[in-house]
């Protein structure tokens, strides 16, 4: 059998080393300069849509290494054409990120949430009871001047109820997880009061990814902010 020496092995054990550190991905910035809002993402670059249809690939500003994504490659990312939506995906399509703009977090609030009528229906047509809804959220009373914030919030655990794992809401700013069909789910929402508008950030993946997952989602939340 053929022996190695000691330097060697020394050799190859660093350049494997090397190897893996190269292949860790990396966090970038991202600015999104139409709803004014800041968050790190696990991409270099994404492609970005244009009128001519050919897109362009657009190049983002480094922040830091990170051991917790796989390669760098391991995410894809896509802007359309408006510059609401950026989507990010893994190569295998099994995680999904989205940090987007807009003003209005519901068909209600679009519509007006001033109107009782408006949320019934709008209630009717998702196939949920509105009265148990206000019974639960509101003391039973249709409400007057709802914040919108607090009735996307509360609409969302109506919803998805049991399967809310964690949850809180602040003054400008509210979170939801939840579980469904054996996916995590994030959201995240902040309200921006100068412009009038919500920046979002909002993630699914299987729970096969929650341990890479878990450390990219922390550190996006500790990044996502509105730019004053």
């Amino acid at each position: 059998m053929k022996k190695f020496s000691l330097k060697f092995m020394l050799f190859v054990i660093l350049s494997l080393f090397s190897s893996l550190t190269y292949a860790d991905g990396v966090f970038s910035k991202y600015y999104n300069d139409k709803f004014l809002f800041s968050i790190d993402v696990p991409i270099t670059k994404y492609e970005q849509d244009t009128p001519d249809d050919k897109g362009v690939i657009v190049n983002l500003d480094f922040i830091k290494n990170s051991k917790f994504i796989p390669t760098k490659n391991f995410f894809k990312a896509y802007r359309g054409l408006s510059g609401d939506l950026l989507s990010i995906e893994s190569k295998n399509k099994d995680i999904a990120i989205l940090a987007y703009g807009t003003y209005f977090l519901n068909s209600e609030e679009a519509n007006g949430l001033e109107d009782t009528e408006n949320i019934k229906e709008a209630f009717k047509n998702d196939n949920l009871n509105y009265n148990e809804f206000i019974k639960k959220y509101y003391n039973g009373k249709s409400p007057k001047n709802i914040s919108p914030l607090k009735y996307d919030y509360n609409k969302s655990l109506f919803i998805n109820g049991n399967n809310v794992a964690y949850n809180t809401i602040g003054k400008d700013f509210y979170v939801v997880s939840y579980i469904e069909n054996n996916k995590i789910h994030y959201k995240k929402v902040i309200y921006n009061r100068d412009e009038n508008s919500y920046a979002v950030f909002e993630t699914s993946y299987f729970a096969k990814d929650k341990k890479i997952m878990d450390s990219i989602v922390t550190e996006m939340v500790k990044s996502f902010k509105i730019i004053k």
